[in-house]
């Protein structure tokens, strides 16, 4: 089912950037990223550290704001955080989840090298949460989750790789210290 959910997820993007049209930008107008992701989540004090790996895909629109080597960055992603509490402490916790965010970043362009700064909201789709090796559900965590990120890229032609970090600007679990950070490396296809 969650397999389907993302299959279905990422035809819906292809099927957006067929629609989105951006006049004038050349190959820097629009574009698609996808890439692994590693996430490092904390909920109170426990820390969970294992199985972090996951994915990402998305797809973006640039506009011109004025001066030509700034443009606002914005689109839709769909992620996953992953983690899994350290084996040798017997805790048996596992959680992961599944995000639709809208990224809005300020993209700065000098030659084939750009930096990416901007904020992001979240809507989480669903997910599993096990504590204490009973299954809890993912009903205490929070539907919405926003983040600040920063990034670095390279293109080349309509090609690109880039590198991103985001951290949790909301708590996941009420009343917890319980913020996600997450690392997202991969590619970009500009059309």
């Amino acid at each position: 089912m969650k397999s389907v959910l993302g299959i279905c997820m990422a035809i819906a993007m292809l099927g957006l950037v067929s629609n989105v049209h951006a006049s004038g930008d050349g190959t820097d107008g629009r574009g698609i990223r996808a890439g692994w992701q590693s996430s490092f989540i904390s909920i109170g004090n426990q820390e969970l550290d294992e199985s972090s790996n996951g994915f990402y895909v998305g797809v973006f629109k640039s506009n011109n704001i004025g001066v030509s080597l700034l443009k606002l960055d914005s689109g839709i992603e769909y992620y996953q955080i992953n983690g899994e509490a350290n084996s040798d402490l017997n805790l048996n916790t596992e959680l992961k989840l599944h995000y639709l965010s809208i990224p809005v970043s300020l993209r700065v362009k000098v030659g084939p090298v750009y930096g990416l700064a901007g904020l992001n909201g979240a809507v989480k789709l669903g997910g599993d949460y096990t504590f204490l090796g009973e299954d809890v559900g993912v009903s205490d965590i929070s539907t919405f989750d926003a983040g600040a990120h920063l990034g670095v890229g390279v293109k080349f032609l309509m090609l690109g790789v880039e590198a991103k970090y985001t951290w949790g600007l909301v708590d996941m679990v009420d009343d917890y210290d319980s913020k996600t950070e997450y690392l997202q490396l991969g590619a970009v296809l500009f059309f």
